[in-house]
């Protein structure tokens, strides 16, 4: 997509970390921007921030974890801006201990919001870029889905990999049946300056806290 002037941009986990990384670029593109984040406060001051650049942006509050919160974002955003040009999957957590210490909850938690997140978004917001004359899928994976993960993270790990493979999947898929008009592409960082050992704030309070908690 080399013209991202008045396109619009969908990027979950966007108060914060990566997710408002990218949001500030896609604004510098001249993009107009959807910030989705289950942190009201933050997502607030990061729209204050990018409208006082100049910026056309909206926050909604999202939990990817809820396929009624994405569809909800989806509707949103084309109610506002009328289409979504780019989709940025990149709200995630990451929690966990040793493996035999993780409790089923922390397992379901982290699944939920990072791997089930990215899938909620696309089966969402797929219909709305299929209708584009050209749109692309961002998903952000790990390089834990490379390499594991030494820091006890299983559910962090698993839902990375899974979220490769969703995009990988989808890639091909898209590829064959769009010819490339719609791209799907995948995010590998490393260890990055977020808030990732801060987890416990968003932690549903129905999810005991383990011995490590971590949020990407």
């Amino acid at each position: 997509m080399r013209q991202l002037t008045g396109r619009v941009a969908v990027v979950t986990g966007a108060a914060s970390g990566i997710g408002r990384a990218m949001a500030g670029r896609f604004a510098a593109e001249g993009m107009r921007c959807v910030l989705a984040d289950i942190e009201q406060e933050p997502l607030d001051r990061a729209v204050t921030e990018l409208r006082r650049s100049g910026a056309a942006a909206i926050g909604v509050r999202t939990d990817v974890a809820s396929a009624a919160d994405v569809q909800a974002l989806a509707d949103r955003a084309v109610a506002e801006f009328g289409a979504v040009h780019v989709l940025a999957n990149n709200a995630g957590v990451g929690s966990g201990s040793d493996f035999a210490k993780i409790p089923l909850e922390v397992w379901e938690w982290v699944l939920n919001v990072t791997l089930w997140g990215a899938i909620h978004g696309c089966r969402s917001f797929l219909p709305i870029l299929l209708e584009q004359d050209e749109a692309h899928i961002v998903n952000t994976s790990s390089m834990a889905a490379l390499n594991g993960h030494p820091l006890g993270l299983a559910p962090y790990t698993v839902a990375k990999f899974g979220v490769l493979g969703l995009t990988q999947n989808l890639f091909f898929e898209l590829a064959a049946t769009t010819g490339g008009r719609v791209g799907v592409f995948v995010l590998i960082p490393g260890l990055t300056r977020t808030r990732i050992f801060e987890g416990d704030r968003n932690r549903p309070a129905s999810v005991p806290a383990p011995d490590r908690a971590r949020v990407a």
